[in-house]
């Protein structure tokens, strides 16, 4: 009844339903050693999850089975219990019970012949119910020996489980189990090579074998070896049959190509970056952070010369890549530098874990960072700085606002600065070595340079300093540098007005006005974000909500002359062609460069401010004296003189995209169109008496009629509002 529970290795092993084991004849060999002895024969093998405790446990039953062994260990097998059968099976906890029993019972009465291994000792101890100890039944049976067993644990199960009980304690000999060096993990891979050829239908060299152990060695930092380099190899080999049975490939030799790609799909890095580095792209690299970060020429200079020492690898390769801290005001770049950081090392900007540490300003935050310890709520989740890297070690970690952080987590990152490592609160320890570490601070942002580091070392403690290796000044942007800044950001906007299918431009002037508005509110690059959903996003979403703006339309962001702010202006099609076709015939500017359009007509010479004529428009003022000097009608009802005008649309074209590309005359055809202009008359006609009107006349368009736009303004938000 209980045999069905019973798991027989050897049996299995027989079967083919489980792999022969490469290597650990030492750790294999350990093993049996404790099982001969007369106190403590229980093995506990205690490990990290990857090491293959489990395979070498295997190994043991293989080496049982074959007659490999010590002669009083002859005819003993090894064998388990399948918990995970038995628990589906009872629907109680007493008939669970009833089950562990029976099959205790039969493992006893074999007096010594059948070695239990208990492969989780958490998921023995857990019974239906979720409690978590183990059975009261089967403790006797292994302290008195009656029932010989070996144990798998990791680190976290075995401090729950067995440290706080001093009997298991006594019958239980831990065994830790070490990761393997490369060579011994290469030793592994040959071993396991053939099997794989054999299944795969592929050819794997020996060099490859090697790539695989040292691509795993430098890129997979979560996982262990002979685990992590075992999978890249098997999945490189299925990726590799695929193609063969797709038809992509012809070849069926493994590359180092093939390795690339499954490390680039494990670890996030651009597969260019995997195995080589782009030489001239570091050499550019002031200027790829410079086309995002403006105004800190000195910042960017340190970082990019961290950055090549790191590539070159001459960076001490027991600490994280580099180590900074950024001092400076809020919004002068610090945290966009570290995007751009980030972006250049592991090409992706979300490659940057940012912890604001104005929420880590209590001593029980350390846990958070770390996680919980055993026992504790969110102990399964782990900490949030330990867990984000130790799922994705190579990215930027950004402590933003350090001197907010509590004292207790200055001590942490010691550790941190200093070996590259910390602990987590499961006792696993995390990588730290291929991260590049940025501090931000306030501290001194205002202070001379020769006062900033005696002000640092007052505040944090010096051996914190010392660890740094460089601290880097930003400085106030300059007036001239938030234009850049601002088309950066106003880029971004055109950009999201793109996704969603709008067209938007932004005239110079409206530019020039946010840059000033950024000036003066001395808040730095959050300023330009602010001002952009106030004034435009804010008023844009309404028209989207009414319905007064499609993909059709272009969206002018322009700067009126007589009101504050910007302004929203929806160009139909229609009005957009007509503005097209004014606008090609200011574009008359010949190939060769010559300038053939007609002179201007004559201008006419206002009088001062303070005269007659001080409160009318400019064009009525010079209507006006044009008809004073020709002594023609009253200055009250003189109209405006018929001047020939070409009109302009101003700004027109979009400052921030390429325009609209309009054509240009050719020479050859405007020198015959001014040749068609009759010559004007030797008397100037006389003007009729007719009222002025106090609006400009309308220029007429093309078919003799006048255009009436027949847009409605859109709401204007200004700052006021």
């Amino acid at each position: 009844m209980a045999s069905k529970y019973i798991i027989d290795y050897a049996e299995k092993l027989k079967n083919g339903e489980l792999k022969q084991i490469v290597g650990r004849k030492k750790e294999i060999r350990r093993v049996m050693h404790i099982l001969l002895r007369d106190m403590k024969s229980n093995p506990m093998l205690l490990g990290q999850t990857g090491l293959g405790k489990t395979s070498i446990v295997i190994g043991v039953a293989a080496a049982l089975a074959a007659g490999d062994c010590p002669p009083k260990l002859k005819g003993r097998t090894v064998v388990g219990v399948d918990i995970a059968t038995m628990m589906i099976d009872s629907k109680t906890q007493a008939e669970y019970e009833d089950h562990l029993k029976e099959a205790f019972q039969e493992l006893q009465a074999a007096k010594g012949q059948k070695i239990l291994f208990i492969n989780d000792l958490g998921f023995l101890a857990m019974t239906p119910n979720g409690n978590h100890e183990i059975p009261r039944f089967l403790k006797p049976k292994v302290l008195d020996g009656g029932i010989q067993c070996i144990v798998e644990a990791e680190l976290n199960a075995y401090k729950m489980y067995v440290e706080t009980d001093p009997d298991l304690m006594s019958c239980l000999q831990t065994m830790y189990i070490e990761e393997p060096t490369p060579a011994e993990a290469t030793d592994i891979l040959r071993g396991i090579a053939p099997r794989l050829e054999e299944k795969y239908g592929v050819k794997i060299p020996d060099e490859i074998l090697q790539k695989a152990v040292s691509m795993s060695a430098r890129y997979v930092k979560s996982r262990l070896f002979p685990e992590k380099a075992l999978d890249l190899l098997d999945e490189a080999a299925t990726g590799l049959m695929m193609d063969l049975d797709e038809g992509t490939t012809k070849d069926n030799v493994l590359t180092e190509q093939h390795i690339a790609n499954i490390v680039s799909f494990w670890t996030g890095i651009p597969m260019d970056k995997v195995g080589s580095e782009d030489k001239q792209k570091l050499i550019d690299l002031e200027n790829f952070i410079g086309r995002r970060v403006i105004g800190q020429p000195e910042a960017i200079s340190v970082i990019s010369g961290a950055v090549r020492r790191m590539k070159s690898g001459l960076q001490d390769p027991n600490r994280p890549l580099g180590t900074f801290l950024f001092i400076g005001t809020t919004g002068v770049g610090k945290t966009e530098l570290a995007k751009a950081l980030s972006e250049f090392m592991f090409d992706d900007e979300t490659a940057l874990l940012r912890l604001d540490m104005s929420e880590y300003m209590e001593k029980s935050s350390v846990a958070r960072l770390l996680g919980p310890p055993p026992g504790t709520p969110g102990f399964e989740q782990g900490g949030v700085l330990t867990e984000a890297v130790r799922l994705r070690p190579y990215q930027v970690v950004l402590f933003d606002e350090l001197e907010k952080a509590h004292s207790e987590i200055l001590n942490l990152m010691l550790q941190l600065l200093d070996e590259g490592r910390l602990t987590d609160g499961k006792g696993v320890t995390v990588d730290f070595r291929n991260t590049i570490v940025i501090m931000t601070s306030n501290l001194g942002a205002n202070l001379p340079r020769y006062q900033r580091m005696e002000f640092l070392r007052k505040n944090l403690r010096p051996e914190f300093l010392a660890r740094i290796d460089d601290i880097i000044p930003f400085h106030g942007l300059a007036e001239e540098n938030l234009l850049a800044i601002v088309d950066i950001h106003l880029n971004k906007f055109v950009k999201r007005a793109k996704a969603v299918g709008l067209r938007a431009e932004l005239s110079l002037e409206a530019r020039k006005w946010f840059a000033d508005e950024v000036f003066i509110a001395k808040n730095g690059v959050r300023e330009i974000k602010r001002l952009i959903q106030h004034h435009i996003e804010n008023p844009l979403s309404v028209l989207m909500m009414y319905d007064k703006v499609s993909g059709e339309d272009l969206i002018k962001i322009i700067r009126p002359k007589d009101k504050k702010g910007v302004e929203i202006v929806v160009l139909k099609p229609e009005e957009q062609n007509k503005q097209l076709e004014e606008a090609v015939t200011v574009e008359t500017k010949m190939d060769d460069g010559v300038d053939d359009r007609p002179p201007p007509p004559p201008t006419f010479k206002l009088n001062e401010p303070g005269d007659e004529y001080a409160d009318l428009p400019a064009w009525k003022r010079a209507a006006l004296e044009a008809a004073k000097q020709q002594g023609s009608a009253p200055a009250e009802s003189t109209p405006a003189p018929r001047l020939i005008k070409v009109p302009v649309i101003k700004g027109f074209k979009s400052t921030l995209g390429k325009g609209l590309g309009m054509p240009k005359m050719p020479a050859a055809a405007m020198a015959k169109e001014m040749s068609e202009i009759p010559p004007a008359p030797e008397t100037p006609p006389s003007i009729p008496d007719v009222p002025v009107s106090e609006t400009p006349p309308a220029i007429p368009t093309a078919d003799g009629t006048e255009p009436v736009p027949d847009v409605v303004p859109p709401p204007v938000v200004t700052p006021e509002q």
